[in-house]
């Protein structure tokens, strides 16, 4: 029994690495027998999402302004969206290098992180979540959820999730758990030359 309880330990300490389960989510989409349909297009094959479009308007958790995303998209043709929380350890190791991500590509990509632990009625994790994008270096806009929020991000099952959006809010696909940044760099950099290939 004891090595059975081992094993298990070991095993959740591992998936832990990768990805973590959001809180307090039942949700029994994930558990689809569904093959994962991949776009081909990037040097990380870009999974196909639960979400066609990622639609929101609420606020800003660093200065309490109200984001709208029909503003937010139409300022670049891609947005990278990252959806963390504050109890999640890969999410943090992988903010440093999203922070950088954005210092590089901030004149032709958005991006936008998603607080999914904390509230728009700023009563949950607000000055936890604070604390951990200024200490991650991270300069771009991040959000809290709200109810025009909570249909996209219930389909949403482990974090972190990076997903891409186009101008007109459409998502392109994306991956689920910690990616590196050179990774992340290529993925952007080619779906960048196919949006404007497109356009």
């Amino acid at each position: 029994m004891k090595k059975l309880f081992k094993i298990l330990i070991l095993f959740a300490v591992a998936l832990s690495l990768f990805a973590c389960n959001k809180k307090n989510d039942v949700n029994t989409k994930a558990n689809k027998t569904k093959e994962v349909e991949t776009k081909t297009a990037s040097s990380i094959e870009l999974s196909e999402m639960p979400i066609e479009r990622f639609d929101f308007q609420t606020m800003d958790i660093m200065d309490g302004n109200v984001i709208k995303s029909e503003d937010f998209y139409k300022e670049k043709n891609l947005t990278l969206v990252n959806v963390w929380g504050t109890f999640c350890g890969p999410c943090k190791e992988e903010m440093p290098d999203l922070g950088k991500l954005h210092e590089e590509y901030k004149d032709k990509v958005n991006f936008l992180g998603v607080v999914v632990d904390t509230n728009a009625s700023m009563d949950t994790n607000v000055e936890e979540g604070q604390k951990i994008i200024k200490d991650s270096g991270v300069n771009y806009t991040n959000i809290m959820p709200n109810p025009t929020t909570e249909d996209s991000l219930v389909n949403i099952t482990a974090i972190p999730t990076t997903f891409f959006v186009n101008s007109e809010g459409k998502v392109l696909g994306g991956f689920v758990g910690q990616q590196d940044k050179d990774s992340i760099a290529a993925t952007i950099d080619k779906l960048l030359e196919e949006i404007n290939n497109f356009y």
